[in-house]
């Protein structure tokens, strides 16, 4: 997923010292009740439709971009099912930058 003007401007002024980057994250079922996993373009690894929410952005409206951006699926967020964050959610790219996401996670239909 490409980084945001937003975050780019943030890694100019810093360098790969640690961000702290509110998250959002979508589980859709489909009529059968199977979850909705991607591939990135990159093929590392499969996950739900995610990003991360802008500066004005509520994480309820960063869900439906994020989900319409990466799946072209138009999506309305039914409830918060947990937050998750904290040390196990750091990560460290391969080119040294350094992120720990905290992520809202919504149920939607």
């Amino acid at each position: 997923m490409p980084i945001s003007d937003y975050y780019k401007k943030i890694r100019r002024k810093i360098g790969t010292d640690l961000i702290f980057m509110p998250s959002v994250a979508a589980i859709i079922r489909n009529d059968d009740n199977d979850i909705l996993f991607q591939k990135p373009h990159d093929g590392e690894y499969w996950s739900l439709p995610a990003g991360a929410i802008e500066p004005g952005e509520a994480p309820a409206q960063a869900l439906i971009r994020e989900v319409w951006e990466e799946t072209g699926l138009r999506v309305k967020p039914n409830k918060l099912l947990e937050i998750f964050g904290g040390e196990s959610f750091r990560f460290t790219y391969p080119n040294g930058d350094q992120v720990e996401y905290s992520v809202f996670v919504f149920e939607c239909n």
